[in-house]
């Protein structure tokens, strides 16, 4: 008998398929966890894999649904029958869309992609505009409720204000940072949705404890995301809860976090979602998680890259420099330990950036830096002349100052901790110092789309070729990922053509 594959909002299942091509599926639909090998010694019931396959009850979440299938084709020429379970929502808004807002040609292509395959990864780099392409698709779509999620309050007030702006007459809802204002589209922090669904401040913190696996979440990145104001959740929690069980349409910013078990159960909350997408510029996972988030939302359908923009003049090519320094190998047990004598207290390192933003302070471009922990930032302000460093915990009307004297052109040299590594708009910055190292790919194109927006002439990114024992493969792996971008001009360099002024044009 042929097989039958009923598709569902979250969860599809197959029938009449044979015992082999069971055991093929559950190993298709798995993936295994980095470092698991050190840990099965004392679990010795687990083999290191996550399982996306139901083997009993032959269910996978429906994104996975065309990986089933080609195997179904592609090894046992076997072509499944589709039943859908589900069906699309009727449109019940009558939305307007502002004038001031023109789509550009890539971003129309993207939003009918979009709306023909019903659900999907748009996977669009920084710069790219996609908050525009989504607000144009809830536009198009007309559904409610629809919710958009992100990661932190900043976030939301900022893709609140961006939809407001393009979709005129209807107002955006608010749920998070201590708001409750529900309306046919909200902005909805993941933050206040895992808590509206927990019993207990107890079980809120223990889940909440649980985004920091977030792909390479820092302890800033976590503290500035355990800043929200809660208190709207406990008075609204049936609500909130109401809000996502009968949402029509979702769609996740920063999809490439959403493999966290928080954030997967969330997602698993809405069973009347028949429009399902997540947004990022960098769907990769360094923890081979990815198949989770594609099983949530379904494969990138929507694809725009960097160089696909610079081809297309939408935004600057950038010129990317890697600094070899003289700094000789030192020895050391631990990361941290790594990370504070190659990279915090690196003084050849830090003199580079100090002369980097001198220079680039002198040819009067506006100049980002970007650290990865506040002991870094407070040592670089120091030593840079004009300098200011802003962080999570510095006040919001102090950052918020600062990040419009950098648009205005007031502050010319910013030092920022990881707080502007994701949706920060800033196109006036013409230089970019990589202060931080780390070996994220998401977090390394994200950085680069600070720099590329067209608002300022030039586009240069320095960063460097480190030296100890973990950073000096983190260092490589970044200038691995940005070699794929055909566009980019990636070049090494010699600290001392920087130090001694050997190279006299760095801009």
């Amino acid at each position: 008998m042929k097989p039958i594959v009923h598709i569902g909002n979250i969860y599809s299942y197959i029938e009449n398929i044979s015992p082999e091509i069971v055991l093929d599926l559950y190993d298709l639909l798995s993936f295994e966890v980095p470092g698991a090998r050190f840990v099965i010694q004392q679990k010795t019931h687990w083999d290191g894999q996550i399982r996306l396959f139901d083997k009993k009850n032959l269910k996978f979440l429906t994104g996975l649904t065309y990986r089933v299938c080609k195997r179904l084709q592609d090894y046992f020429s076997v072509t499944p029958q589709i039943i859908w379970n589900t069906t699309a929502p009727e449109k019940n808004l009558n939305l307007e869309w502002s004038d001031q807002y023109v789509l550009r040609d890539y971003q129309e292509d993207l939003v009918k992609i979009l709306l023909d395959k019903k659900r999907g990864i748009l996977s669009a780099c920084t710069s790219s505009g996609k908050t525009v392409v989504i607000a144009k698709l809830i536009h198009e779509l007309n559904v409610a409720p629809f919710l958009f999620y992100t990661l932190t309050r900043d976030l939301m007030y900022q893709s609140r204000d961006r939809l407001q702006e393009a979709i005129s007459n209807t107002k955006i809802g608010i749920v998070g940072d201590g708001i409750c204002d529900i309306q046919d589209i909200n902005i909805v922090t993941v933050q206040t949705a895992t808590s509206a669904f927990s019993q207990s401040k107890k079980e809120i913190d223990a889940s909440l404890k649980k985004m920091s696996d977030f792909a390479e979440m820092d302890d800033l990145e976590y503290k500035e995301f355990k800043k929200e104001n809660m208190d709207h959740v406990i008075v609204n929690r049936d609500k909130i809860i109401n809000l996502i069980k009968t949402a029509k349409g979702i769609y996740f910013d920063e999809a490439h976090h959403a493999s966290a078990d928080t954030c997967k159960k969330i997602m698993l909350q809405s069973p009347e979602a028949f429009y399902r997408y997540g947004g990022t510029g960098t769907p990769e996972r360094t923890d081979n998680s990815y198949l989770t988030i594609e099983g949530l939302f379904g494969r990138p359908t929507a694809v725009v890259t960097a160089s696909d923009l610079i081809r297309k003049g939408w935004v600057l090519k950038p010129y990317i420099s890697f600094i070899e320094l003289e700094t000789k190998k030192q020895l050391v047990n631990t990361f941290p330990q790594d990370r504070e004598k190659h990279i915090i207290n690196n003084d050849e390192r830090n003199a580079c950036i100090s002369k980097i933003a001198e220079k680039s302070y002198s040819k009067g471009l506006s100049t980002l830096i970007l650290v990865q922990l506040i002991s870094h930032g407070e040592m670089l302000e120091k030593m840079i002349p004009n300098s200011v460093f802003i962080h999570g915990s510095s006040k919001n009307e102090i950052r918020d100052e600062y990040i419009r004297k950098i648009k205005t052109g007031e502050q010319k040299i910013l030092i920022s901790s990881s707080i502007l590594d994701e949706g920060a708009d800033l196109p006036s910055i013409s230089t970019l110092v990589i202060a931080s190292a780390g070996k994220s790919p998401i977090k390394m194109k994200q950085r680069i789309g600070r720099v590329i927006r067209k608002g300022s002439e030039h586009a240069y990114v320095f960063d460097f070729l480190d030296v100890g024992k973990w950073t000096k493969k983190h260092s490589k792996a970044r200038m691995k990922i940005l070699e794929t971008e055909p566009e980019f001009v990636v070049k090494k360099i010699k600290s001392k053509e920087i130090l001694r002024d050997e190279q006299k044009e760095l801009f």
